[in-house]
């Protein structure tokens, strides 16, 4: 029994690891399509057309909280679109949603990096120096409280 259940998941899965017999879809290839051009849409400054791009695979709850659809799409496909996403939300300046979004969609040290840029960007020095600290990133710590200074000292902040 053992030895038919390990042939049926090689069969399955492969033997490479992650890589399975399932066929790319003519669906597949599309979305990929449209996901790159949205990325290419925000590294171009084209916010807009980059949210049409992406507008069949986010949406809005009723909490209005920012999702990516779950089904119909590539496991590849989705990680482009959620960075895709993150980064249309930093270039545009949706502080509130990028919080929301990243702690939905993202981990690890992916995750406290956008929060620690956003602690920064927000002006909230303080709570930035100790994330990069936390994170071991000294330099960009000491930078950030450097940044603050030199803002006091300009009579800015």
């Amino acid at each position: 029994m053992k030895k038919y259940a390990l042939l049926l998941c090689l069969t399955l899965t492969g033997c490479t690891g992650g890589k399975t017999i399932l066929p790319v879809t003519a669906a597949d290839i599309q979305d990929r399509s449209l996901i790159l051009g949205a990325q290419q849409a925000v590294q171009r400054g084209q916010y807009q057309e980059a949210e049409q791009l992406l507008s069949k695979y986010v949406y809005r709850t009723d909490k209005g909280d920012l999702k990516i659809q779950f089904w119909g799409l590539n496991g590849e496909s989705r990680k482009i679109a959620i960075d895709t996403v993150i980064s249309l939300l930093w270039e545009t300046g949706r502080d509130q949603t990028l919080a929301q979004f990243a702690k939905e969609y993202l981990s690890g040290d992916e995750y406290k990096v956008t929060m620690c840029r956003l602690s920064e960007r927000q002006a909230h020095y303080p709570e930035a120096y100790a994330c990069w600290n936390n994170l071991g990133h000294e330099d960009r710590a000491e930078r950030t409280i450097r940044t603050e200074a030199a803002l006091r000292i300009l009579g800015t902040e």
